[in-house]
């Protein structure tokens, strides 16, 4: 979630400030995430039954890592559109790991405790988020500090691109902000595409022979007691 979000936040503020969007407006650019991410969720519990989660989470992040990638080759004189690809391929990944980490959890822990791991699942994807946030905005910072003084920078990315036009030029801000965000997307591509990595080198199959899949992931416990026919009733 760090690689996928953390970089969201400053792109917003560059749709606003240097692009001149409305926050709706510019929120509407995320859309195209929204929508690849909810069709792949609900497609992937049908088309993907029986898929190790290790593939769907490894393959969701090297997409991620790729979608960020894609995202990484701003100018000064770029639009919204050049975001398109790179968040389609985002929403896609998003879409895989999203249930896959979910399932993965809940496949791990005795039905009792299920509970317990879903909420893990959600209170390390807002760690995520947050970490992403200041990480990745770090990195932003680091590399408009080559361009322009360290006050100049983080006024910028933090939104105060109207107080320094006075000072600076638009196409000095925009490079600025541009050469930014590219180090920012390249970093959380390179967050992902390790993560991703990792999780198809290290994750082993379920042991027994069954796969916890997508959709194939409900805890051994459930399953039994599911499987269990209800006695006979007697007077």
């Amino acid at each position: 979630y760090a690689a996928a979000f953390g970089v969201m936040a400053y792109t917003s503020i560059w749709l606003q400030t240097m692009l001149g969007m409305s926050p709706v407006r510019g929120g509407l650019v995320f859309v195209w995430l929204s929508l690849a991410s909810f069709v792949v969720a609900a497609a992937g519990g049908r088309l993907l039954h029986g898929v190790p989660a290790r593939l769907t989470i490894g393959g969701g992040l090297l997409l991620i890592a790729a979608g960020q990638f894609c995202m990484a080759f701003l100018d000064a004189g770029s639009g919204a559109s050049t975001l398109v690809p790179g968040l389609l391929l985002v929403g896609v990944g998003t879409g895989l790991v999203s249930p896959g980490i979910a399932g993965a959890a809940l496949a791990a822990v005795p039905a009792e405790r299920s509970g317990m791991a879903g909420g893990a699942v959600n209170t390390f994807r807002q760690l995520g988020y947050a970490l992403g946030i200041a990480v990745f905005g770090t990195v932003l910072t680091s590399r408009m500090e080559d361009t322009l003084p360290h006050d100049a920078a983080h006024g910028l990315a933090g939104g105060a691109a109207g107080a320094l036009r006075g000072v600076f030029g638009e196409h000095a801000l925009r490079a600025s902000f541009a050469s930014g965000l590219n180090a920012a997307a390249v970093a959380a591509g390179a967050v992902a595409a390790v993560a991703g990595v990792l999780v198809l080198a290290l994750v082993r199959a379920e042991r027994g022979g069954r796969n916890a899949g997508v959709t194939d992931s409900a805890p051994p416990a459930l399953k039994e007691e599911e499987a269990v026919p209800a006695p006979p009733y007697r007077r």
